[in-house]
């Protein structure tokens, strides 16, 4: 099967390095997943109320809208999401494996239509790649362990629960939505390897990669 690696080092101290190697299939299926994610941003530039739900900036929102389908699918190349769904949020995902589901507002039909394709493709992270779920959802280990044992069957539920919590990723970071949108013009796409960089540091500073083994230290590169 094709493989891809992805890596990033932060400084001339290598203060640290974070690597993954994500299939071809699962990294398509974070593209057209991406993809989807910016089509709803468009679709919700005109509403505030949806882009604060979203947790990203009017601004953002109306240049993802003015992009062509082509610089749509560029910028969704990312070997990361560009939205979350509190994958970091043990505590969140905890009560839906116990059978408890927290109280949630609803959703925009837009957003429960998303969630559902965010979930599916989390499920299978988690059941498939410890290492590219950490990367590509940020997930924490806990995190995956209670995703690994929820069965299909809760998927539809999870997407309905977790809808509210829908957000673009880092939409609230000073830099980094303004730089992956910078870099969908033409003469500005060699910038894009340095933003997909950026989102790879800012997993590692959120503290979803590298995962910790056994006695809780990162891997080696």
């Amino acid at each position: 099967m094709a493989e891809i690696s992805t890596s990033v080092q932060d400084g001339p101290e290598r203060a640290y390095v974070a690597h993954a190697v994500v299939d071809s299939l699962a990294l398509a299926s974070v593209h057209e997943a991406n993809f989807a994610f910016l089509a709803l941003l468009a679709e919700s530039a005109a509403s505030r109320e949806r882009l604060d739900a979203l947790g990203i900036d009017a601004p953002s929102a109306r240049r993802v809208q003015g992009l062509e389908h082509g610089a749509r699918r560029f910028l969704a190349a990312c070997p990361y999401a560009l939205f979350d769904l509190h994958f970091n949020d043990a505590a969140f995902w905890r009560a839906f494996a116990l059978g408890r589901d927290p109280a949630v507002p609803a959703a925009a039909h837009a957003h429960a239509a998303f969630a559902r394709t965010a979930v599916f493709l989390a499920w299978h992270l988690a059941q498939s790649n410890e290492l590219a779920a950490s990367l590509v959802l940020g997930m924490t280990a806990e995190v995956q362990r209670l995703w690994r044992g929820m069965p299909v069957s809760m998927l539809e539920r999870a997407a309905h629960g977790a809808a509210p919590r829908l957000m673009a990723r880092w939409g609230r970071h000073s830099t980094f939505w303004p730089k992956l949108l910078d870099s969908a013009a033409p003469s500005a796409r060699e910038r894009f390897e340095a933003v997909r960089l950026l989102g790879l540091q800012l997993i590692a500073a959120d503290g979803a990669w590298p995962p910790a083994g056994p006695a809780g230290v990162a891997p080696k590169p």
